[in-house]
């Protein structure tokens, strides 16, 4: 049995940009975020406000003030709010809550499950996607790996142009899914399988 030695971004509770965003237009004082599942500290903040106007957050984590700066990029029309890192000041959508901060998943060291997936999972992952964007996810049999797509009927208003552009490059990711698969088969039951042939 092996043990993991990677820590992974699901098992840390985060906080997302977007939840701040709402408090931009508030008066600066004390707030709370809903989620139950954080400590006090890490949900109990203060919004303050700098003589430039710029908006920061500040939680109160062993007894220590810990101060995370929103800033918002008003290079799109969305002006979307990003949250600065304390130790890199890096902008990030989301940071994660550890015993005595909040930081971004670099500064943790923390890395997303998929980063540890074997090849052959990464790619039956990408093709499960690709089958839902075309077809949707409550197509049956989009998740079997067993079930060939040649003859699956092309998505009402699609060009027939588009929809074979997107199923070619689902063909060819399966043909390099069983490639793989089939060498590690070979691998893991090789011997029984040349037993009973």
């Amino acid at each position: 049995m092996t043990t993991q030695t990677r820590p992974y971004t699901a098992e840390y509770q985060r906080i997302n940009a977007i939840i701040f965003k709402q408090l931009l237009d508030k008066p600066v004082g004390s707030y709370s975020l809903s989620n139950g599942s954080l400590g006090d500290d890490h949900r109990k903040f203060e919004l303050n406000e700098n003589d430039n106007g710029e908006r920061s957050v500040i939680f109160m984590i062993n007894d220590k003030p810990h101060k995370i700066n929103l800033r918002l990029d008003n290079r799109s029309v969305s002006n979307k709010l990003y949250l600065c890192c304390p130790y890199c000041q890096n902008q990030r959508q989301s940071l994660y809550a550890i015993k005595t901060a909040y930081a971004c998943r670099e500064c943790i060291g923390l890395y997303y499950p998929s980063q540890s997936e074997r090849s052959q999972a990464r790619l039956m992952r990408r093709i499960r996607k690709c089958r839902k964007e075309l077809w949707g996810y409550d197509w049956p049999e989009v998740n079997n790996m067993f079930a060939r797509i040649n003859y699956w009927p092309k998505p009402k208003y699609m060009k027939w142009e588009a929809f074979d552009k997107k199923r070619n490059t689902i063909t060819h990711l399966e043909s390099k899914y069983w490639k793989v698969q089939v060498v590690s088969m070979e691998k893991t039951y090789g011997s029984f399988l040349n037993r009973i042939k």
